[in-house]
């Protein structure tokens, strides 16, 4: 076929055509609307540009976050060089585009009344799915709120980005159907809206989501043994063995070998060590069902089995494990009288009974009278901290990357800080909003999102103290030159800020007109802008008081990495050439207005 459309014959464009008419389709379909931010990276390329009077260093030893101030389709193109593959979740709380003020597209808000409200707010996502897309890990997730207003569209969109196998929907609980407001609705004979959603997107899958159970209304008294030593992780994986029928023999050695160490205190021994108000002690036993047992009956087969194990056991009054010829697996408490036909020895744990799983609405969570929290006034209304709570302890790890490129009063920001200081996690985030909004609306950056962060991390105007450190950068941008040398003089001038937050690297250590060191613990980043300094370069790194990993950053108009020069060097490098390192990334995202850079 041909390549380009002045190259077909007419009987092959007829041809074309009748085959387009006739092919079936199903999904969305809409006007790629030229957008202004777009259109400016035709003749400039985003970069970023640091602020260090923005910028925070409290300890070297807490994650490092990042705020960009600037529009996200520039941000996301900027992470794409540095984050690409690294980020764990992604959280968002686009425009619902309701034609009321909530929307802006090309510096002008979009009404009700607009034609393509919804194809201009297509063109607007796609753009910056896409490119979020490419930032998350195999195994990243992206969450996003929205209301009914856009829900299908983004539904599909994110189908169409993701796959439909790889999408589920979170409804979530507003309001209750009371007050003046609701009395409204109900006259006017509508339906009144008492929700919103999540649209939940993984690679892989929806699976490996690990929600907080809720708690029941009651908590049951018959659970009130504590288990003092065990660990959430440990009795996880007693779980998987217990709940999974394909166990084998080595994994109930493991589970034995866990179970048998655990010492055991009733919840009364423990409230009157540790003195607590009725409340207090109700709220102790939820935040640990996963540790608090109930010692159960009994009968049957079953029992017998647990008699015959304990008889060959050293430590018969310690807990051990069962599997039954129907392949059920139990957890037994040793310390019962075999004497009796109603043995109680079965361990039970609370949160398989006294929680329920929140499912796909969340009914508890409320995201109105939001007003108090992060110490800001926000326009457009905050999401409640609850919410990001759940959301960002869906992955279980405690060093994972965050993003939320629509920051907005910069709830997702203060949420990491807070599990940070809750459980000693090194969790970093990434936020990205733009500052103002059209003339005489709030700023968003400087009014909201960076004075509720910073004053968390240092813990000053009356915000908790929580720790972390802040680097703050604002999109900024390098003109095409007019060759494409010229083009590669202008970004490597610029390329320092986009290297190091790549790297994570922002303590300068050597500072030169030939090459420069930044490090952060454990990690160093050279660049080194002429490659006649390389050996003076690898001299000065050996004088350092400490020889770490090494990332090298060579400038060279021909992609050359001069990877000859490093045949002695000891420590583990990589080396990258630059800016082709950076324009790589970029002419995937332009193209084609910047294909006339070399490859």
């Amino acid at each position: 076929m041909a390549e380009k459309l002045e190259e077909y014959s007419t009987d092959e464009l007829i041809s074309l055509v009748r085959a387009l008419k006739s092919r079936k389709t199903y999904g969305l379909v809409w006007e790629d609307k030229d957008e202004d931010v777009a259109k400016l990276c035709r003749t400039k390329l985003p970069v970023l540009a640091l602020d260090p009077d923005r910028s925070i260093h409290v300890d070297s030893d807490s994650p490092t976050h990042v705020i960009i101030e600037g529009d996200n389709y520039h941000a996301l193109s900027a992470l794409n060089f540095t984050h690409a593959g690294k980020i764990d979740l992604i959280y968002i709380d686009p425009p619902y585009n309701t034609g009321k003020e909530d929307f802006i597209y090309n510096d002008n808000y979009v009404d009700a009344e607009d034609t393509y409200k919804h194809s201009k707010w297509l063109s607007f996502m796609e753009r910056r799915l896409r490119l979020a897309h490419t930032l998350l890990t195999d195994q990243g997730s992206l969450f996003a709120s929205i209301d009914d207003n856009e829900y299908p569209r983004l539904v599909m969109l994110m189908e169409l980005i993701f796959g439909e196998k790889n999408i589920i929907t979170i409804s979530v609980k507003m309001s209750e159907a009371t007050g003046v407001k609701m009395s409204s609705v109900l006259a006017s004979g509508r339906i009144p809206k008492l929700k919103e959603y999540i649209v939940i997107a993984k690679k892989d899958g929806i699976r490996n989501l690990h929600i907080d159970k809720l708690p029941k209304e009651t908590w049951d008294d018959e659970y009130k043994t504590l288990i003092t030593n065990a660990t959430p992780d440990q009795v996880a994986e007693i779980k998987s063995i217990r709940d999974n029928e394909d166990r084998t023999g080595e994994d109930l050695e493991r589970l034995d070998s866990i179970v048998q160490l655990w010492t055991t205190k009733t919840l009364s021994t423990y409230f009157r060590e540790k003195p607590m108000s009725k409340k207090e002690q109700l709220e102790f036993k939820y935040q640990n069902a996963w540790r608090i047992v109930q010692i159960a009956t009994l009968t049957g087969g079953a029992r017998n089995l647990a008699i015959n194990k304990k008889k060959t056991l050293s430590n018969n009054s310690g807990f051990f494990a069962i599997t039954t010829p129907q392949k059920k697996c139990y957890l037994i408490s040793g310390n019962f009288n075999e004497e009796t036909s109603l043995s109680r020895c079965k361990v039970l744990i609370a949160d398989d009974y006294l929680t329920i799983h929140p499912g796909d609405f969340w009914s508890d969570i409320k995201t109105t009278g939001l007003d108090n929290e992060g110490g800001v006034d926000f326009r457009n209304g905050k999401k409640p901290l609850k919410l990001l709570d759940r959301i960002i302890r869906t992955n279980s790890r405690k060093d994972i990357v965050v993003l939320d490129f629509f920051a907005g009063s910069g709830t997702t920001g203060e949420a990491v800080l807070r599990l940070n200081k809750a459980d000693g996690g090194t969790r970093q985030v990434i936020l990205a909003t733009y500052n103002r909004e059209p003339e005489g609306s709030q700023n968003i950056m400087d009014d909201a999102c960076y004075p509720r962060i910073s004053n968390h991390i240092s813990g000053t105007n009356g915000r908790d103290k929580l720790g972390g450190n802040l680097v703050f950068f604002a999109t900024d941008f390098v003109e095409h030159g007019k060759t494409d040398d010229q083009t590669r003089a202008n970004m490597l001038n610029r390329c320092e800020e986009l290297i190091c937050l790549r790297e994570g690297t922002y303590m300068r250590g050597y500072d030169s007109k030939s090459f420069k060191i930044f490090s952060n613990v454990g990690q160093r980043t050279a660049i080194i802008f002429e490659a006649d300094h390389i050996q003076d370069c690898l001299q000065e790194l050996l004088s350092m008081p400490t020889q770490t990993p090494v990332s090298f950053y060579i400038f060279s108009l021909s992609g050359d990495n001069y990877e000859f020069e490093f045949s002695d060097v000891q420590v583990p490098f990589e080396l990258r050439a630059i800016p082709e390192a950076i324009l790589a990334i970029y002419r995937r995202i332009f193209s084609p207005t910047i294909t006339s850079l070399g490859n």
